[in-house]
């Protein structure tokens, strides 16, 4: 198994090493997680930045040069981020409703193949869009983010996955395709499954949001109206109190709205209430060498699963898939709750930059995919 060095403009080759046994392959949708590979050399023609690209391994994976260090006179330690990460750019957003999947091409294009800036542009990179996702995203006037925050916001909600793998001429590496596709949906997952060992369930403390009332604010001039709305069991909000498929047990959260945040709220306590439905933290090691659930072959990152516990029943998302000195069992997390201290400072400095400014979004369309049962 090699890592090879690619150069990040223009992807020239510049050098490779043979991968040691000894490595950590991070894969996460919430939070940023650095991957650890030790090469057989100490002299690399590699440089901070640069794209790396694991070579002859069972899974795809291309990262980016976080740090280099000499591990012992004979080998030197990779520390990599996900490919993602080369879309950690700021951009301007606006509110937009229809297919999210030809919105995100756009963006991508926009900003990395038809930059003004030629040095921001990628010739190698491919943006393939695979799956069309009805939906809409409100956003307040003015508003710059993340893109790979954006790219999170939509892929959890809308179901959409986000993928990269190296494209091949003669051995050599001579582009890169980020592809937009479908997640798998109706998976269902027990706790008794023959291949998953060292099963941890965490709630967090508090319960799941799924109530929400918007107070108007005093100076409110075209809106006054307190609005309510209703998470249901099947995902979906209301603003029926009544409705049959209500939670029976409410927890309420209030915030007031000013008269530019109206248009939004119904985007707005969605997104909120996706996100508490997601505060729990399942995690397990899986042999891989099952016929049923493999990870990053048959199940990825981004994957709905429910999740059977005994008698409680999680609705929640693959967040994270790690493989440790080997490709033989992989450890797997749902739900977006994390246990470690510096993972839970990241999610909190993530709220906190998330709550200067109202990002929404609702769902209007997403193919359900049955994935059975197992």
């Amino acid at each position: 198994m090699q890592l090879v060095f690619l150069d990040r403009l223009n992807l020239a080759y510049k050098d490779y090493g043979y991968v040691d046994k000894d490595f950590e392959i991070i894969l996460d949708l919430v939070i940023i997680q650095k991957s650890t590979f030790i090469v057989n050399k100490t002299k690399l023609n590699a440089s901070i930045g640069d794209i790396v690209i694991l070579k002859d391994a069972p899974i795809h994976y291309i990262g980016i040069v976080e740090r280099l260090e000499v591990a012992d006179k004979h080998r030197t330690s990779i520390h990599v981020l996900d490919f993602k990460e080369m879309f950690s750019i700021d951009i301007p957003v606006q509110s937009f409703m229809g297919d999210l999947g030809l919105y995100l091409e756009n963006i991508l294009l926009s900003h990395f193949k038809e930059s003004d800036d030629a040095l921001q542009n990628l010739s190698y990179l491919s943006i393939q869009r695979d799956a069309s996702v009805q939906g809409e995203l409100s956003f307040e006037a003015d508003k710059i983010m993340s893109l790979a925050s954006l790219m999170e916001l939509i892929t959890k909600s809308y179901g959409l996955r986000l993928t990269s793998e190296a494209v091949y001429l003669r051995g050599r590496v001579t582009g890169i395709i980020f592809r937009i596709s479908e997640v798998q949906r109706g998976i269902k997952l027990k706790n008794n499954y023959q291949a998953i060992q060292d099963l941890v369930v965490n709630d967090s403390s508090s319960q799941m949001v799924n109530k929400l009332t918007y107070y108007p604010k005093s100076e409110n001039v075209l809106f006054k109206s307190t609005i309510e709305y209703f998470l249901l069991r099947n995902g979906e909000l209301t603003q029926d109190i009544n409705h049959q498929n209500r939670y029976q047990s409410v927890k309420p959260k209030a915030s007031f709205y000013t008269d530019s945040d109206y248009p939004s709220l119904l985007t707005k306590a969605r997104s909120e209430m996706i996100t508490s439905k997601l505060d729990h933290n399942i995690t397990f090691t899986i042999r891989t060498d099952n016929d049923v659930i493999q990870p990053m072959k048959n199940i990825e990152l981004g994957d709905f699963i429910e999740f059977m516990n005994n008698d409680q029943i999680y609705d929640s998302v693959v967040t994270s898939i790690k493989f440790n000195n080997g490709f033989h069992q992989a450890t797997m997390t749902l739900g977006e709750y994390r246990i470690k201290l510096t993972e839970k400072i990241q999610l909190l400095n993530k709220s906190v930059s998330s709550a200067t400014g109202h990002v929404s979004i609702q769902t209007t369309g997403i193919t359900d995919l049955d994935g059975g049962e197992f």
